[in-house]
């Protein structure tokens, strides 16, 4: 936690200005880094947190930076302390309805193959592989939620990870070693588990890759093959998995997003009475006066985020 600084001098009791003073409960011990002096919280009120030294000497200036909670200050007969939730931080989001469908008439049925020599099953297929690059887009790079009820029947939409996550967007002018470190070390210094996977664009993978190129060369004798093809890409804090993924085309070429797969899950409605909604084909949906048969494809989903600051993005300055 950081805070606007701790004037000290004579007295014993100053405060702390803070953005955020719910993560502070009274008789908090606290750790001031910059001057590792010992202080508690005598008070709070509203963004002010009211200080005071452990043996009531006077509290050391310091300059703004940053206090750890260490302990607590009890009395050697005490009453009980109020609990205070610790649970992560959880961006409000929605779910996101996807509704495809492929027709065919009863006399495309009363033949073996369309006019383009395609099936109805190979069409059916055919549909199922476009919702699910349509999901991994949506889960990827959708960027706002809401529920708009202006019409006849609301709707809603729901924020992917470009959405959800802002804390560690870290911007980059050139791909070098120590900004790739510095990167990883922000995501990793947020806590989670200790592995990620790196989804990189086109063009940041190559850039990537180039870190590697730049240290070695084929030296004596003509290479058959060439190239790299980083997999793992390892720091004291963990190991992070890298891939190429096609999905990031366009704009994304140069992004990466780093994902903590331990702090990030697919939501989806409960099922109805049709049956599942994470995600259902329905056949043989019989139109009346037509002869023609369709089959739905649906699902009812989203993602969820309970702490988005465990994971990252890599993108242009």
């Amino acid at each position: 936690m950081t805070g606007t600084g701790i004037t000290g001098g004579a007295a014993a009791e100053d405060n702390i200005g803070l953005t955020n003073a719910s993560y502070f409960a009274e008789n908090d011990i606290l750790l001031v880094e910059a001057t590792e002096e010992l202080v508690y919280v005598d008070s709070i009120a509203s963004s002010e947190v009211d200080i005071t030294s452990m043996d009531g000497g006077n509290i050391t200036a310091a300059t703004t930076g940053y206090v750890k909670i260490i302990g607590s200050r009890n009395l050697e007969i005490n009453t009980t302390r109020t609990a205070r939730s610790t649970q992560e931080v959880q961006t409000s989001n929605y779910l996101t309805i996807f509704n495809e469908s492929v027709d065919m008439s009863s006399r495309e049925q009363a033949a073996q193959h369309y006019s383009n020599g395609r099936s109805f099953d190979e069409q059916i297929q055919k549909k199922v592989e476009e919702m699910k690059q349509m999901f991994e887009r949506n889960f990827m790079f959708s960027t706002e939620s809401g529920r708009n009820t202006s019409g006849t029947y609301a709707t809603t939409w729901g924020k992917g990870f470009l959405g959800i996550v802002t804390t560690n967007r870290i911007g980059y002018t050139n791909v070098t070693e120590p900004a790739f470190d510095a990167f990883l070390q922000a995501v990793y210094d947020t806590g989670g588990s200790n592995e990620r996977d790196l989804y990189l664009g086109s063009t940041l993978s190559i850039d990537v890759n180039q870190l590697i190129k730049d240290r070695y060369s084929v030296q004596g004798i003509p290479a058959r093959e060439y190239g790299i093809d980083l997999m793992k890409y390892l720091l004291p804090f963990g190991m992070t998995s890298i891939y190429w993924n096609p999905r990031m085309d366009g704009g994304f070429k140069t992004k990466g997003f780093a994902v903590d797969w331990e702090n990030i899950t697919m939501r989806y409605m409960a099922p109805d009475k049709k049956g599942s909604q994470k995600f259902r084909i329905e056949e043989d949906v019989e139109t009346d006066g037509s002869s023609r048969s369709t089959v739905k494809l649906y699902a009812d989903v989203g993602i969820q985020i309970p702490n988005e600051s465990v994971h990252g993005i890599f993108e242009p300055a």
